[in-house]
């Protein structure tokens, strides 16, 4: 197969902003949990004759302040990809991919480069947008809306599928299921 699948789309803040928010959940779930835990921890520490009122209290306004945590960490990183999108010119410039069985093109006003499947280190996808990365520190976004039709993703899911070790794709449980 030669066919070639053309992507052309241009970077939104709501795209950056997602690509961070998808890259730091882990780590947004682990302070979440590391805080509740060190704040039971002290709870418990401080006072073991507490009744099993005030011990509940205690819990639910600990679950309360990671919940918020997690929302304020968040927040904290819609923020900063703020200050990354409208800093970076080369992003907000528009984008066209070429994906083939060989690989992919990409092009913008300033700059290109042609990619081997064998060259990349992981391909994610998150709810709108496939990332392919070339590293843990460069990434190609590339928007799901830009694609021509739906066809088009599945004949892209399919390439990767094809050309990519198994273990290094990655996608939503809602595409894999809707392709069966």
């Amino acid at each position: 197969m030669n066919h070639e699948i053309i992507v052309e789309a241009t970077l939104e803040l709501k795209d950056v902003q997602e690509v961070n928010l998808f890259f730091t959940r882990t780590s947004r779930l682990m302070l979440a949990v590391v805080f509740f835990l060190m704040v039971i921890g002290i709870v418990l520490l401080v006072d073991e004759n507490r009744t099993g009122m005030e011990f509940m209290i205690a819990f639910l306004l600990d679950v309360l302040l990671s919940v918020i945590l997690w929302f304020a960490y968040g927040w904290s990183i819609r923020r900063k990809s703020v200050k990354a999108f409208f800093s970076d010119r080369l992003m907000r410039q528009r984008h066209t991919f070429a994906f083939s069985e060989s690989g992919f093109r990409y092009a913008s006003e300033s700059e290109s480069a042609k990619v081997r499947w064998s060259d990349i280190y992981e391909v994610r996808e998150s709810r709108n947008l496939f990332l392919i990365l070339l590293s843990t520190s460069r990434t190609f976004i590339v928007p799901k809306d830009g694609f021509a039709t739906e066809q088009d993703r599945v004949q892209f899911r399919g390439i990767v599928e094809s050309n990519v070790k198994t273990s290094r794709f990655h996608w939503r449980r809602e595409a894999t299921n809707s392709k069966s």
